[in-house]
């Protein structure tokens, strides 16, 4: 079978080797669809913090079962699935509390340990959720990232008519502003630098698409939110500029929530924090919940697809896939690999 491997920064190899053996509590999964992330960016360029050369990626995936284990009843060959990409202890005190996703000992699929961008992928059953029958592929590879916007606003606490802002409307910042909506915020904001982000986010029904290199941040919470200004602001940028923006023009007594993958050390206006008791909250991955929610909010319609994937590759392409998002950065907002249908 192809497996890709990416055995240093800016470099990746095709390998034919065996399919792997299924034991008594796996499952054997065709790849289909798998997505090209942020983190999954960084780690080609050789700029992730906790990843070690070489990796085989891949973490946002859909597929169909071709084998089940002997001791597996809740699948069958033929079901369409997804993957959540995280081994844990289940031993240390998160995983205790139910908080796996900041295990002590975590580590992802694509990122720690080896991922999916392979033509047929084993792993253990409880790491597998079931799709609908009638979901197409390309929807089941964004159930991952939609989990990871479904946690972040569920971090708001009581988000019912609750004014949201997200600052960045990549593929991240666009399904969490739609979470945000979908789970019963009252108006949701969502703000960028480049158009071609807004326009895919006006066309997902953000309430208000603000460009925020023609519109000042403050100025635009005002006008739209009035006098109680925004009960959380996330980031899914996760830049100098964004951060502060944020703590910036912060409510008093308000949140914000941080989704986007910080590159490296960023000073904050601390005093900010503190004098006007503004919760200050880190989010990491997702737990099943989560990708539950995501893959019904998904099939229900309340969060829209169309647009987040801008570009096709084919899985022999990924490099290729690469260089055009190194060279297209103001156009591209989800690259998608497909495997053979």
């Amino acid at each position: 079978m192809l497996q890709t491997i990416v055995p240093e920064a800016y470099k990746i190899d095709f390998l034919d080797v065996p399919v792997p053996k299924v034991g008594n509590d796996q499952v054997l999964i065709k790849i289909k669809r798998v997505g090209i992330c942020g983190s999954d960016i960084q780690v080609y360029h050789g700029k992730h913090k906790y990843m070690t050369f070489p990796i085989v990626q891949g973490h946002e995936v859909a597929g169909i079962i071709t084998e089940v284990g002997k001791n597996i009843e809740r699948f069958k060959i033929g079901d369409k699935v997804t993957v959540q990409p995280q081994n844990v202890c289940g031993k240390c005190y998160p995983c205790s509390i139910g908080r796996y996703n900041v295990c002590e000992n975590l580590r992802v699929m694509g990122i720690h340990d080896p991922g999916m961008c392979v033509e047929y992928f084993l792993v253990n059953a409880s790491k597998v959720l079931k799709l609908p029958n009638d979901m197409e592929f390309d929807t089941g590879a964004l159930v991952e990232p939609t989990a990871v916007g479904v946690h972040a606003v569920k971090k708001i606490g009581e988000i019912k008519g609750s004014n949201v802002v997200v600052l960045g409307a990549g593929a991240i910042g666009n399904l969490t502003a739609q979470a945000a909506k979908a789970l019963g915020a009252n108006k949701v904001m969502i703000t960028d630098i480049k158009d071609k982000r807004l326009d895919i986010a006006k066309n997902s029904d953000i309430d208000y698409c603000i460009n925020t290199m023609k519109v000042d941040l403050g100025d635009a919470i005002k006008e739209h939110f009035g006098s109680k200004g925004a009960d959380a602001i996330i980031d899914c940028a996760a830049v100098k500029a964004t951060i502060n923006q944020a703590i910036y023009n912060a409510r008093r007594a308000s949140k914000i929530i941080v989704v986007g993958n910080f590159k490296e050390k960023i000073e904050i206006e601390m005093p900010m924090l503190q004098r006007q008791e503004i919760d200050l909250i880190g989010v990491m991955m997702y737990i099943e919940e989560d990708f539950k929610d995501a893959i019904n909010l998904l099939q229900e319609n309340k969060i829209k697809t169309d647009g987040i994937i801008t570009n096709y590759f084919d899985i022999r392409q990924f490099k290729e896939a690469y260089d055009y998002i190194d060279n297209h950065m103001d156009d591209v907002i989800k690259v998608m690999l497909k495997l053979e249908d």
